[in-house]
């Protein structure tokens, strides 16, 4: 920990020390692997606009999917400290990737809070493994990302959907 942290960074030591041993060796495990794989990747991959397979395959092998899905649906059920100093190692490696994260794993928060049982146990243990990986399209063009100026719907239609609207960028 003492590599991690230095004494302007306190929060910091505050969440590692407050994890679990387990939680502890999740962070080191991935800021290893940050160093070791996406930093030495990130420019080239971003220059050549290439989506980062290998990187995601390997997030996949780490369980990083699963931080934030409880156990009984094969995740990990990891704090909060735990998926925040995470995202914040593979932030630092390469922003794109932490979106890839970080959207899979709002979409899978919001699958846990709101989500019907069926749908909880159909989604979420292969959204664990990385197998289905979730993305959100939020921003769109007159609005931004700001969810009070979203205008695009989606309409039952029989057993459909009918999406009426468009979407800037989606993660």
């Amino acid at each position: 920990m003492d590599s991690y942290a230095s004494d302007d960074e306190t929060p910091v030591m505050t969440a590692m020390l407050q994890m679990s041993d387990e939680e502890q060796h999740i962070v080191s495990t991935v800021r290893a692997w940050v160093d070791a794989e996406v930093v030495p990747a990130a420019s080239r991959l971003e220059s050549k606009n290439e989506y980062p397979s290998r990187l995601v395959d390997q997030m996949k092998e780490m369980g990083v999917f699963g931080l934030t899905i409880p156990t009984e649906y094969g995740g990990t059920g990891a704090s909060a400290a735990c998926y925040a100093l995470v995202t914040e190692e593979i932030s630092r490696g390469w922003m794109s990737l932490a979106g890839v994260f970080g959207g899979h794993s709002v979409v899978a928060k919001l699958v846990q809070s709101f989500g019907r049982e069926d749908q909880k146990a159909h989604l979420l243990p292969r959204m664990a493994t990385g197998e289905l990986r979730a993305a959100m399209a939020l921003t769109e063009p007159s609005g931004g990302s700001d969810l009070q100026s979203m205008r695009t719907t989606a309409t039952a239609d029989g057993s459909d959907y009918v999406v009426t609207g468009s979407k800037t960028w989606i993660t």
